[in-house]
């Protein structure tokens, strides 16, 4: 076990601690329904936004490359990302083609509580 799960599972029991049975089963619940919910967000990021996912599949030529700021994409790909992004109002993709804001993903974790809260 390594010390993040140790510290998890320790922090898990001590918000038992002085718990009915039920307010036991709610935390349980919650804890599931937030996991959940960040299942589906993650799988909502890849559908809508898989152009923050191109850096996984680059060959050590492209990984060089946007190490050094360069997006080893073709131009054309980069223009159409670039104007889907503008028109759903999302943050542009830095020059290397890797992303600088946060927003896709609270719209992510959004989408996925609306469905399922």
């Amino acid at each position: 076990m390594n010390r993040y799960t140790t510290e998890e599972a320790r922090a898990s029991q001590n918000a038992r601690v002085g718990k009915t049975p039920a307010e036991i089963t709610e935390l349980d619940q919650q804890k599931t329904l937030q996991a959940r919910i960040c299942e589906l967000a993650r799988t909502i990021h890849i559908e809508r936004f898989p152009e923050e996912y191109d850096h996984y599949y680059d060959s050590i030529a492209d990984a060089s490359d946007r190490a050094s700021g360069i997006n080893p994409m073709s131009k054309e790909y980069i223009e159409r990302v670039t104007a889907k992004r503008k028109k759903e109002g999302m943050s542009p993709l830095a020059e290397n083609g890797l992303p600088t804001a946060n927003d896709t993903r609270e719209i992510a974790l959004a989408e996925a509580e609306r469905q399922l809260c």
